[in-house]
């Protein structure tokens, strides 16, 4: 397996703008906050703002130009139990939201919602249709992971996929190595053998994984920073998240020790790896790029389901070097990919 070493910019860490609380219209339950407190994914469309979350079967959806509370659809079939414990055994874990390209009755491409894969009950998603103005068009269909899912768990260790995105004519899914087996993992499939089974079926189904490459991001105060979400830019460049999380295992959540924002080349190196204010356990991301800046938005879990996630937004350049100034070389850059097996 491909393995590349990263290390943090040596840069302070990125401010975060707050853009507003994701507060519902409506709770999705009974004893539930009319709020989104898990946010663990993001994509905008135009005016739109979809989020999900790891404990919902819902789709949060808000709109940018208004800051009226969002509302809730639903993606998946089912109901989750009111309390805590419950709820975890037994939640969906939707954990990557991305945008598939146009395909038969979706000409403005759609959404894909994964579950983490954690668990067999985290083994399903949806996808659900884009209107030409950013808005959903339909309804949800729900569509099993299982087939997909039992082939990368022959490649990687405590599967927990955290992030999706359209690379090309490539699918990337982004493993978080939170645990003591796992590692961080980015696992390349072609993009025509899971939509073709998504048509087929509604499953997502692949005959193999066309290159794994796992990933060594360093360490915030000695915990190991894992992938928390991705999102494509141009489809040239992938954007990264990743948390420095102590916990032992992929179910159990730990205390967050911080968060990095990152981009990965078609080639699979890392160009840049900057720290994030570590106010925020940053989960989803979603980037656009305009003149060489990026511009970042961000969706927080903070672990407490009495508190609403924050939308949040930064910018940051492209080139590590324009931040850097004279730097010296090889200050803040990737160190030296390694090869093994």
């Amino acid at each position: 397996m491909d393995r590349r070493v990263a290390r943090p910019e040596d840069l302070p860490p990125l401010e975060l703008r707050r853009l507003r609380e994701l507060d519902l219209d409506a709770p999705s339950g009974p004893g539930r906050a009319a709020h989104i407190s898990a946010a663990s994914g993001v994509v905008q469309r135009a005016d739109f703002v979809y989020v999900v979350g790891d404990d919902e079967l819902f789709l949060g959806v808000f709109e940018v130009s208004t800051d009226v509370p969002g509302r809730l659809e639903r993606v998946l079939s089912g109901d989750l139990p009111t309390d805590r414990d419950g709820r975890k055994g037994a939640k969906p874990d939707l954990e990557a939201l991305t945008v598939l390209p146009p395909f038969e009755e979706h000409p403005h491409g759609a959404l894909l919602g994964l579950g983490s894969g954690s668990t067999p009950a985290r083994d399903r998603g949806f996808v659900w249709g884009l209107a030409a103005d950013g808005s959903l068009e339909g309804q949800a269909r729900e569509i099993d992971l299982a087939p997909l899912y039992s082939l990368l768990r022959g490649q990687v260790k405590e599967l927990n996929i955290e992030g999706a995105a359209v690379m090309g004519d490539q699918l990337w899914l982004l493993q978080r190595g939170n645990s003591e087996l796992g590692a961080n993992v980015v696992a390349e499939l072609a993009l025509s053998d899971v939509m073709g089974s998504l048509l087929r079926d509604r499953t997502f189904a692949a005959a193999e994984l066309q290159r794994v490459r796992a990933y060594d991001l360093g360490e915030l105060d000695g915990v190991k920073l894992t992938f928390s979400d991705a999102s494509p830019l141009g489809g040239e460049l992938l954007v990264f998240t990743a948390s420095a999380e102590s916990s032992g295992d992929t179910y159990e959540d730990g205390a967050i020790l911080g968060s990095v924002v990152g981009t990965i080349d078609r080639d699979g190196e890392v160009r840049r790896l900057r720290t994030i204010d570590r106010a925020y356990k940053v989960e989803g991301v979603h980037a656009t790029l305009d003149t060489g800046v990026m511009t970042l938005t961000f969706v927080c879990d903070q672990d407490d389901p009495d508190v609403a996630s924050p939308l949040l937004s930064a910018t940051m350049p492209l080139a590590d070097g324009v931040e850097h100034g004279a730097a010296p070389p090889g200050r803040g850059a990737p160190a030296p990919r390694e090869r093994a097996g």
